[in-house]
């Protein structure tokens, strides 16, 4: 039987055995917080991993010599890879347009530490450049060396297509406004901000940064421009364009000039501004002042004319009135003093010639001033005397025989006569009788027309030329 331990003894012991228990805990305690901080670095892993590979941004790590540690989806989608295995296969040096544009970067990089919103040029797998956004941090050694590289790429290709295709746009927007015809002024109110080469020609400037700076009112008279201050505020406050209107404007050189302006609102540098397209109108303006005056002219010239024309119809009027009147005084004379005497030689002995001559005579004499020896001394240029002598005859109801032996020709001269009658008149081709026509001629109008009692009898009849009454009369002999 062992011996009893002493009082000290089991002292001893219990304290050990505390000491012990002791350790044991504070070794329990430090295993649970190791293995809480490895739970937390695993969650923290976990989160970047996920963040990593489900950023939006092409991420990466890559040594300074360009080696590629790692990327993420977006990396690999962004420069065309099929796959992260063959994205890590390659440099980031193939990734740069050039060489230089590669060392550039790590040397900014070394230099500063990090990058921020660094723009810059890349390659594609396939070659295609692509404009990036980048945010790069370098991570340093103990004696300060750069190690390995953290970049986050944003594909800007987008925004810098839409931004060169802005400026492009405005280039031509600004060449259109250069050389266009007309002067082009924008203005915030009052103060010129932009004109084209036109605007300063037609202002009388050298050029047109002389006219930026300036008062718009400077070149518009007094008097309108209140006018031209409430059609600038209504544009520019209100957004609302008006139609184009005429005024005249001051040149630099104090010379007046008619312009055609159309106002419209504008935004120029980010600012609500007011568009002027002004039309130099003065050469049109001369020309519709000098179209007035010739109208004004010409009105004047007509009143004249107008004026002219009744006294001369008054003056013409009066000399038909006094022809009348001595046309009818020679009829009178005609019928009192030598028809009678005529008259009475037709009871003396005559032969069927001398009878047909006295026939004549009195026919003519009574049908001076007819229609038809008007109308004869019209046919003067077309007729011979012998054919004006040859259609009187006709007209009286002379057969050819008996114009043969009055005019002591040959019945086939007759015929050829009235032949050229007929052509001259332009019957050949119709069926208008010759006679017919004549007589038509000699009724249709004058002093030796049918008594007013015969007028009132015959019934009204649609106007007819002669050809057409001698058509009707042949083809109706016992017409009215």
């Amino acid at each position: 039987m062992p011996p009893r331990k002493t009082r000290d003894e089991l002292l001893d012991e219990i304290g050990e055995l505390r000491r012990r228990l002791a350790e044991a805990m504070a070794q329990a305690a430090t295993l649970n917080e190791n293995k809480r901080a490895e739970i937390a670095l695993r969650e923290s892993e976990e989160r970047y991993r996920r963040l990593f590979e489900d950023d939006l941004t092409g991420d990466y790590v890559s040594t300074p010599e360009g080696e590629l540690l790692a990327c993420n989806p977006a990396f690999v989608s962004l420069f065309g890879f099929s796959d992260r295995q063959e994205a890590l296969q390659c440099n980031m040096a193939s990734l740069y347009p050039s060489e230089t544009d590669r060392t550039v970067f790590v040397n900014a990089l070394k230099a500063s530490g990090k990058l921020e919103y660094y723009e810059c040029v890349r390659r594609r797998r396939d070659g295609t450049l692509i404009h990036v956004v980048e945010n790069a941090v370098g991570v340093l050694g103990a004696e300060g060396d750069l190690q390995q590289i953290r970049g986050y790429l944003f594909d800007n290709t987008a925004h810098k297509r839409a931004e060169q295709a802005l400026v492009e746009a405005e280039e031509r927007y600004r060449s259109l406004i250069e050389f266009l015809p007309d002067a082009v002024l924008v203005s915030d109110g009052e103060t010129i901000l932009f004109a084209n080469p036109t605007a300063a020609r037609l202002l009388g400037a050298a050029r047109p940064e002389e006219l930026v700076g300036r008062s718009l009112f400077d070149f518009f008279l007094p008097d309108t421009q209140p006018e031209i201050a409430e059609r600038t505020q209504r544009a520019t406050a209100d957004g609302l364009s008006g139609p184009p209107e005429r005024r005249k404007i001051r040149r630099l050189d104090s010379r007046l000039v008619d312009v055609e302006t159309a106002v419209t609102p504008f935004v120029f540098d980010g600012k609500a501004c007011v568009l002027r397209v002004n039309r130099d109108i003065t050469a049109r303006v001369t020309a519709e002042e000098t179209v007035l005056k010739k109208d004004r002219e010409i009105s004047l010239q007509l009143q004249k004319i107008e004026k002219l024309n009744a006294a001369l119809t008054t003056l013409l009027e009066h000399r038909e009135l006094e022809s009348r009147q001595k046309l009818e005084s020679v009829r009178a004379t005609l019928e009192k003093l030598v028809l009678p005497y005529l008259d009475n030689l037709k009871t003396t002995p005559l032969d069927e010639e001398q009878r047909i001559l006295i026939d004549v005579m009195v026919s003519n004499l009574t049908n001076i001033g007819s229609s038809f020896a008007r109308q004869l001394s019209s046919w003067k240029t077309k007729l011979t005397p012998t054919e004006i002598q040859v259609a009187d005859l006709l007209r009286l109801g002379r057969r050819t025989k008996e114009i043969a032996v009055l005019l002591k020709v040959s019945p086939s001269a007759v015929s050829f006569h009235r032949n050229n009658i007929r052509a001259k008149l332009a019957l050949t081709r119709t069926s208008t009788n010759l006679v017919s026509y004549l007589r038509v001629v000699e009724e249709s109008s004058g002093p030796s027309l049918p008594s007013p009692a015969r007028r009132r009898l015959r019934p009204a009849r649609k106007a007819e030329g002669p050809a057409a009454v001698a058509r009707r009369r042949s083809r109706s002999p016992a017409g009215p």
